[in-house]
């Protein structure tokens, strides 16, 4: 199934030739979690990021729909 990916902050710099303003297009198998697809991205769960479909923030072992347009931002940290 393929799904559109936005990534935000520095984590565009995980792929290659990201170009922000068209996102990407992925390739992953039927019934892929978000945790899989941040692994095929090389972006590790630990660093906080938020996966957002449709106004709701994903769980890593939510189940990504076919078509589905996915924002992907690294958490903010200061103080």
């Amino acid at each position: 199934m393929k799904v559109k990916v936005k990534l935000y902050g520095t984590l565009s710099l995980h792929v290659p030739g990201y170009e922000p303003s068209r996102g990407i297009d992925v390739e992953v198998p039927d019934g892929a979690t978000v945790k899989d697809l941040l692994a095929y991205l090389d972006i590790l769960e630990t660093r906080g990021t938020a996966v957002i479909a449709g106004g709701r923030v994903l769980k890593a072992d939510d189940k990504m729909q076919d078509g589905s347009s996915l924002d992907v931002f690294q958490s903010i940290q200061g103080g």
